[in-house]
């Protein structure tokens, strides 16, 4: 669920598991403090707890709520795209309360400017840490991720040059799917996958879907970065339900498509 962030900055503290955490302001501030000298472009989705309280008229009381998955993403501006790249650059802060071990996570990457969609290829660019209760985040590892190097517009010139012969999607469609329920994503706090339909939706949206962005339909060529681009946009639209493994999901396209 997307949020404006003033919304987020009001989520209330929570307690869960008898452990008790701090209101939403106090993890997200001094995230915001670091990047609001670069831009004041920020995305926010938010998964709500399964518990939530209405106004009179119905709507969902936003000033008597608590965020227990949070996505904040800051959308650099032009000057650090990489020269006409069509993408932009991003710093992310990921959390969650209510998971097994409650962990933050920051990540730095670039977004395709045309459709939002998430790019990250190296594992250096995500940090995952403990999320104690009544204790405030360290940033030491996201000042690490804002100083990495990122190869992002590498990759995807590599993608834009490398072709793809549809001949050959059966075999690879299979061998999609069959990435999907062999590899996952070890982040130390928890493994992800990526579902078996994900490759299909893929599929659907470059062979079946006339409308799509990435559409071949009977051509005998695509470029590799118009297979991952609609792998990704997958990815985007799932975001609607849950953002919290969105980094990890993003990495792990790399080896389902044999980058």
């Amino acid at each position: 669920m997307e949020i404006q962030l003033n919304e987020l900055l009001a989520g209330k503290p929570t307690r869960i598991k008898n452990k008790e955490y701090f209101p939403t302001a106090a993890y997200v501030e001094p995230f915001l403090e670091r990047v609001q000298r670069l831009t004041s472009d920020f995305r926010v989705q938010v998964q709500l707890p399964s518990q939530i309280t209405f106004t009179e008229s119905g709507d969902i009381n936003t000033e008597d709520i608590t965020y227990n998955r949070v996505l904040i993403e800051a959308i650099l501006p032009e000057e650090y795209k990489f020269n006409d790249d069509p993408h932009r650059a991003v710093l992310g802060m990921v959390y969650g309360l209510d998971v097994r071990k409650p962990v933050v996570k920051f990540f730095k990457g670039q977004e395709r400017m045309s459709c939002t969609n998430l790019c990250v290829f190296s594992p250096e660019l995500l940090a995952c840490q403990d999320l104690e209760p009544e204790t405030a985040i360290d940033y030491k590892s996201f000042e690490r991720i804002v100083e990495q190097t990122d190869s992002t517009s590498a990759w995807l010139k590599k993608l834009i040059e490398q072709e793809f012969d549809c001949s050959n999607i059966n075999e690879s469609l299979g061998s999609w799917i069959r990435h999907c329920i062999k590899y996952s994503y070890d982040n130390h706090y928890g493994k992800t996958k990526i579902a078996c339909s994900t490759p299909i939706d893929a599929y659907k949206l470059l062979f079946e879907k006339e409308d799509s962005d990435y559409f071949i339909g009977n051509e005998s060529e695509t470029s590799m970065y118009n297979i991952y681009n609609a792998f990704t946009q997958v990815l985007t639209d799932g975001m609607k339900k849950d953002s919290f493994n969105i980094v990890e999901k993003t990495l792990l396209i790399k080896d389902i498509i044999d980058l």
